[in-house]
């Protein structure tokens, strides 16, 4: 029951997530930020995972390059996990939606912001 994030970019992209959790209220949190090197896979989210589901991905890299329109929310410039009413001054980030029909999904960052989906 894992989230995972594959960098098919050329350069180091720095990814956060927004998801949905009961324990939080609105019922989203929010989690970052991990470095994806070059043709690499980490795991975002462990566990948690839901099937038949709605996640959030944002990604950018130094160059400008950056992944996600369908929603944004803030994200402070440190690391953080914290509910998505949290750090409402901070940068705001576009997120890419990513429904998860299984229970592991790996997102995939292609060129030129492109976001590709398998499970």
């Amino acid at each position: 029951m894992v989230l995972r994030v594959h960098s098919a970019y050329f350069q180091d992209v720095w990814v956060a997530i927004l998801y949905r959790t009961t324990s939080c209220n609105p019922p989203y949190a929010k989690r970052g930020w991990w470095r994806v090197v070059p043709n690499a896979t980490i795991t975002v989210l462990g566990g948690d995972l839901t099937s038949e589901a709605m996640y959030y991905v944002h990604a950018h890299a130094r160059d400008g390059t950056s992944w996600g329109t369908d929603t944004s929310d803030t994200c402070p410039n440190e690391g953080f996990h914290v509910c998505s009413n949290e750090f409402l001054n901070s940068p705001s980030y576009g997120f890419a939606e990513v429904y998860a029909k299984y229970i592991n999904k790996t997102v995939n960052l292609v060129g030129t912001g492109q976001v590709t989906q398998f499970d």
